[in-house]
C-alpha cells in the first residue's frame, strides 16, 4: 500500500495528487489518499501503517509522514519538498493560521509544529527526500526545473523512486 499525504490546505481531490494516484495505480500499486484535517495539530493525525506500506508526503505532509515513520515501521518514507518546521517563529505560525481559523485553534497548532523536531537520523525505516530544483533545499533527489509543487517531473521521479523500492 502506498499512502498520499498531501501539503497544508491540499487534499487528495486536486489534479496534481489525483494525476501521481493515477500513475501508480497504473503501475499495479494501491494506493490510499489521506487527508489530514489541517484544524488539528499534526500529532494527532499519526496513523498506523503496515511494514509493507510505502508513505509519501509532500510538504507539511512530509511532516506527518515523518511522525507515522517514526511511529510505525513500514517499507519506506518519501519526505518530498518536507517543510523546514524549524525556521518558522511561533508568532508567525500563529499569525499563518489564524488567517484560516481561531486564534486559540491557531496557538495550539503552532505550539504542536513547535514540538515536533524532524532528525532524518533517528528514522529507524528506509527514506527518501526530495525537492525541487528551484527550492535550492537539499535532498537525495532534485526534480528538475521544478518549484514547490508537485509537477509531472516531480510524479515521474515519485514513480521511479518507488519503483527502485519496491
Amino acid at each position: 500500500m502506498i499512502y498520499i499525504i498531501p501539503g497544508l490546505g491540499e487534499d487528495c481531490r486536486l489534479l496534481r495528487y489525483r494525476k501521481l494516484t493515477a500513475t501508480l495505480r497504473s503501475k499495479g500499486y494501491k494506493v490510499k489518499c489521506c487527508n489530514p484535517n489541517w484544524y488539528k495539530p499534526l500529532s494527532q493525525q499519526v496513523f498506523h501503517v503496515g511494514t509493507n506500506s510505502i508513505v509519501f508526503g509532500f510538504s507539511f505532509g512530509a511532516i506527518l509522514a515523518y511522525l507515522i515513520a517514526k511511529k510505525y515501521p513500514c517499507k519506506m518514507v518519501i519526505l518530498a519538498s518536507i517543510s523546514p518546521i524549524h525556521t518558522f517563529s511561533f508568532d508567525d505560525l500563529v499569525k499563518d493560521y489564524h488567517r484560516h481559523m481561531s486564534k486559540a485553534l491557531a496557538v495550539q497548532i503552532a505550539r504542536d509544529i513547535k514540538n515536533i523536531s524532524v532528525s532524518l537520523m533517528s528514522l529507524n525505516v528506509p527514506y527518501i527526500t526530495m525537492a525541487g530544483e528551484y527550492e535550492r533545499s537539499p535532498a537525495n533527489i532534485i526534480v528538475p526545473k521544478t518549484n514547490h509543487r508537485i509537477t509531472n517531473r516531480y510524479i515521474e521521479r515519485i514513480d521511479l523512486a518507488i519503483s527502485g523500492h519496491v
